[in-house]
């Protein structure tokens, strides 16, 4: 009886290949994924994990699965990375830096190239140290705005006597503008 040409490749004391299709345990999250996914990225942590010889050299759960001590909520946007080589994040992702060192683990330098902070002539990150959304994103925009135009109004005299302790916003000439940050602070009870 003849053999198919994959049978017989695995010689006796060595293990099967990977399967086809691969469950993922990462950090409490289970993923089912395809092996040319995983191995999509050349020198990557996951391309190392799933092109050795001896699989059972990998840590598995209870289950039998591949296991992963790592960030189980954001490997999902590593593994949609490794499926097409591109990024796509939700709106306003808070997570961004958490990302970039889950990159950073998986060996992924194009994906941490693409997580990077991105820098501007106008806002770097060294100019305000409270980064916050930009006002004009902000509903109370026009609000701020209307009380820092208010507030350069005022004489010096009712805002903090003379030399002025409080600074009139941006109608002083020379004075330092800043914009306003938002705090948002939540109370569960």
């Amino acid at each position: 009886m003849a053999l198919a040409d994959n049978a017989g490749c695995a010689k006796p004391g060595e293990d099967f290949p990977f399967p086809e299709i691969i469950e993922l345990n990462v950090g409490g999250q289970v993923y089912i994924t395809r092996h040319p996914t995983l191995v999509s990225v050349p020198g990557s942590l996951l391309w190392e994990m799933f092109t050795q010889k001896n699989i059972r050299s990998l840590a598995r759960d209870s289950k039998g699965r591949f296991f992963v001590d790592r960030d189980g909520f954001l490997f999902r946007y590593i593994l949609d990375y490794m499926r097409d080589q591109q990024l796509v994040l939700p709106d306003h992702f808070p997570e961004r830096s958490r990302l970039r060192r889950e990159a950073e683990y998986f060996m992924l330098p194009e994906l941490v190239k693409m997580l990077a902070p991105k820098l501007s002539k106008q806002n770097s990150l060294g100019d305000d140290p409270c980064q916050s959304d930009p006002e004009e994103l902000s509903p109370n925009a026009d609000a701020t705005r209307n009380l820092t135009s208010a507030s350069a109004t005022i004489p010096s005299t009712m805002a903090g006597g003379p030399g002025g302790a409080v600074t009139a916003g941006a109608g002083a000439a020379g004075t330092d503008v800043r914009r306003a940050g938002f705090i948002t602070i939540g109370y569960r009870g």
